[in-house]
């Protein structure tokens, strides 16, 4: 039980292992999980309860590291202790509860308790909870590490006390990290056995008691987040005032949320929608925003700001419903769908906080007598596209972006999900935004589209889509007809066709669930989707290893109804989505080396009414073979062979998209490499590249994957904005004030 995240699913396998099947079973649990009490009287009241004698062995934790980084990275509440004197004060808690459900009888359920610690004081505390219970020396073990606290050790065999040693048997790179570890704990400045052994502490402190409150601990990162990080202006009557944080994800492993995000996908309605739109719509609601312009340019900024914060705050309260119609709509699973609305809501705290010191006159220089100000203002009608593989984040961020800095809106949905679309613009509405500044029209692109993009009235154009169609809206936008009043301003957002490089030093356990998380979440329908894998084959081995753990990680993969908790790979979006996908499968089989070609359950597209395709990976593929070249949008994986760092880069830059791109290396020099020549906007090292976070990685790219600044980042507001400045003569008649 290593990891929080786990620490549920094991201690419910454990109980249905031992009820079902009969063997001297055991578990490690951790006293530096602040659920640790909690913890041990479910194992001791299911003990007692089933009749089971299992052996528990109790240790203070060896991941405390990892769990609090990973719990602030998440914005989650840190599951474990955030210092030692409550870890120990837990330990010993969670003693008492295992030494009064030790069986006293043969054929009675209990708890046998071993003690994994070198710390004297913790075992000190165990042994005297155990002579108060009147319960015999053989009633607990004491576990300690071979080569280790040897005088303890013997202290502890002249009381007459069980002791097992143990060792780490294994390979040695493992067994070196594991070595690491340990030296890592008990050198540590918080370590009994350095106090005792290497600084010579005295008595009163080694054995002083852990129960107290001396201020120190307690303390939670993700209560300061805002503070700490400042990853936003906190602008004082904008939401609570404070700096911006990434909304955090649901936890899953918890099961309240698992049962509340269930209950909003049970409840939730797909509007339906009909793409029904007309040019004279498009033609009307251009009019009506080009109407109310000066108006919606002319409101307050905070007023604006505070609408988004407000709608915001609607979509928290009701997100996972809104996941649930995701989920229905666009054939999401429960990770990415709840990302989809995570991020929606960012976009909008975030922007809310970015846009109102746009409009706040700065100055520039401090020179007598002449005041030099700059600031910014609307542009004016802005045109919407939005896509449908993030159906409301992405349709949220280019919207409010726009409505923000004093922009009205004309949005046109993509044609596969305007439901969520349309709830989006209700919310927004709800919670302020006048229906003149934002207008929603469903409607067909080529129609629809067409007519917003071409508009003479409209100022600004936001697109997220296709190479093909964001190149027609990038020359739309140029022809400048003679009474046009401004050259359109393009955000433009398109595709990726995004490598991933494996050099000979990197971590594969690492690698293979980054590359498969990348590769096949939300069925690779994510322009970040990673398609290409450059993995260096020096000889020794490295690529075939990798390929065989790769394609045997990912059939673990479950396809399936999206709605459920366990499915992995959902629908993909459309019929001819998924005719562009086997057609390059078989383009790949005819080429190169089908590693895996996973199978869709009989009955499943019927069932949900959507195309599936499940993952594939390729393997021998070479650059020049379709798979590794064309933009296919689905889970297809080519896996490519570079001899060495140099040539891995040269094939992972050869694409005229650059989005996103990865690399795992445990080589500081390949890294620092990877940033300077890896040409790519969004780079990611020793981790997936999907998954952008609003403020924390501002997502886009260049070259043939778009225009324009990052989404999320602190530019992304002036593209929306033009900017002024003035200088005034501020002397009268020889005088200034400032003198």
């Amino acid at each position: 039980m290593e990891q929080f995240a786990f620490k549920d699913l094991t201690l419910t396998l454990f109980e249905r292992c031992c009820e079902q099947v009969d063997f001297h079973a055991g578990l490690a649990m951790q006293a530096y999980l602040r659920s640790g009490v909690d913890d041990a009287k479910r194992i001791a009241d299911w003990a007692k309860r089933t009749g089971r004698q299992v052996t528990v062995r109790l240790v203070k934790g060896a991941y405390w590291d990892y769990e609090t980084i990973h719990a602030e990275e998440m914005g989650w509440p840190c599951p474990v202790w955030s210092a030692k004197h409550e870890t120990d004060a837990c330990f010993e808690r969670m003693a008492e509860v295992f030494l009064d459900s030790t069986p006293r009888e043969a054929n009675e359920g209990g708890v046998k308790l071993a003690l994994g610690s070198h710390n004297v004081r913790s075992i000190a505390a165990a042994l005297e909870g155990m002579e108060r219970r009147n319960l015999p020396k053989e009633a607990i073990e004491l576990q300690m590490l071979h080569g280790m606290a040897d005088q303890l050790k013997g202290a502890a065999v002249d009381s007459g006390l069980r002791i097992r040693e143990y060792v780490p048997v294994g390979e040695m790179i493992p067994g070196m990290a594991y070595l690491v570890r340990r030296l890592l704990e008990n050198t540590s400045n918080e370590s009994w056995l350095r106090a005792g052994f290497l600084e010579d502490a005295d008595t009163d402190r080694l054995l002083a008691s852990p129960h107290h409150d001396n201020g120190k601990g307690s303390g939670d990162l993700s209560n300061v987040a805002p503070e700490r990080h400042k990853l936003s202006p906190a602008v004082e009557g904008v939401g609570d005032g404070r700096a911006f944080f990434t909304e955090p994800l649901r936890d899953f492993s918890r099961a309240d949320q698992r049962d509340a995000f269930t209950a909003g996908i049970e409840q939730a309605t797909v509007p339906q929608v009909a793409n029904d739109g007309t040019v004279e719509d498009i033609d009307k609601a251009i009019s009506a925003a080009d109407a109310y312009f000066p108006t919606w340019r002319d409101r307050d900024p905070v007023e604006r700001a505070n609408m988004l914060v407000r709608a915001a705050d609607i979509m928290r309260a009701r997100r996972d419903e809104l996941s649930g119609v995701i989920i229905k709509e666009n054939g999401k699973c429960w990770v990415d769908a709840d990302a989809d609305v995570c991020e929606a809501i960012d976009f909008m705290e975030y922007y809310a906080r970015c846009a109102v010191p746009l409009f706040t006159r700065e100055r520039m220089g401090l020179f007598i007598g002449e005041l030099d100000e700059q600031w910014y203002t609307p542009r004016g009608v802005t045109g919407v596209i939005s896509p449908w593989n993030f159906p409301l984040a992405i349709c949220t961020g280019m919207t409010t972006a726009a409505l923000v800095t004093g922009n009205t809106v004309v949005v046109k949905p993509a044609e596969q999900t305007p439901g969520i679309a349309k709830i989006m613009a209700e919310i927004l509405w709800d919670a302020g935004v006048p229906k003149e500044a934002l207008h929603f029209v469903p409607g067909k692109g080529e129609t629809c589209g067409a007519a917003l993009v071409r508009d003479p009235r409209v100022a600004v154009l936001a697109f997220t889509g296709s190479k093909a169609v964001g190149l027609d809206i990038i020359k739309a936008a140029g022809e400048t007809p003679e009474h046009q009043a401004f050259v359109k301003k393009v955000v433009c957002e398109m595709g990726g066709k995004n490598a991933v490089i494996i050099d000979t030093s990197a971590d594969l356990d690492e690698a293979v669930l980054g590359v498969r998380a990348s590769a096949f979440g939300f069925q690779g329908q994510k322009c970040s989707a990673a398609s290409r894998v450059v993995c260096v084959d020096d000889g020794g081995g490295v690529y075939e290893e990798f390929a065989k753990r790769l394609v045997e990680s990912t059939r673990a993969l479950v396809v399936g109804d999206p709605k459920l908790p366990g499915t992995d790979i959902g629908p993909v979006i459309d019929e001819e989505a998924a005719s562009k996908c086997r057609h390059f499968i078989q383009r790949g089989k005819d080429q190169c080396t089908c590693a895996l070609e996973m199978k869709v359950p009989d009955g499943l597209e019927a069932q949900i009414g959507k195309p599936y395709v499940a993952p594939a990976i390729f393997t021998d593929v070479k650059p020049e073979h379709d798979v590794a070249r064309e933009e296919i949008f689905g889970p297809v994986l080519a896996v490519l062979r570079a001899k060495d760092f140099d040539d891995a880069l040269r094939i992972a830059n050869d694409s005229p998209y650059k989005l996103t791109g990865g690399v795992f290396s445990r080589k500081p020099a390949h890294l620092e490499r990877a940033k300077r020549e890896f040409r790519v906007g969004n780079l990611y090292l020793n981790r997936g590249i999907t998954g952008a976070l609003v403020a924390r990685q501002p997502f886009g790219g260049f070259g043939m994957s778009g225009v324009g600044s990052k989404a999320g980042g602190r530019d992304y507001l002036l593209q929306f904005v033009e900017p002024r400045a003035s200088c005034e003569n501020t002397m009268r008649r020889g005088f200034a004030p400032e003198l």
